[in-house]
């Protein structure tokens, strides 16, 4: 059976019970063709305890992308969440959310955001 996003979801549904995904040996090990483990499917999804997950910053997709960068991406986690986690990131992760700011605020994605 091929894997894929959603059948790693369904799974995930099926447990009904998030933290004991988090708590599985398979969850980043499990990929699907864009490299997406569980851990980053739980993060797109807003779940805020796999920045508890020991292997979370490690984890990576096909463009290199961690579960972290979704969170951050999404917006789900604040600035002050990921450098409490990270501190040693702090000044890659301003420079991350100052980058993303100014993006959001230029009148070109103002526009994008109300086509939307």
């Amino acid at each position: 059976m091929r894997i894929t996003k959603e059948n790693i979801w369904n799974e995930i549904k099926e447990k009904n019970n998030y933290l004991e995904v988090l708590e599985s040996d398979l969850v980043d090990k499990i990929k699907d063709e864009d490299g997406w483990t569980p851990l980053h499917l739980l993060a797109y999804r807003g779940v805020k305890d796999v920045l508890h997950h020991p292997s979370v910053d490690k984890v990576k997709d096909k463009y290199d992308d961690t579960p972290l960068h979704l969170l951050a991406n999404y917006r789900y986690i604040i600035e002050k969440d990921l450098i409490k986690r990270f501190p040693w990131y702090k000044k890659e992760i301003k420079s991350v959310y100052k980058a993303v700011e100014e993006i959001v605020n230029t009148p070109r994605s103002i526009q994008f955001i109300l086509e939307d």
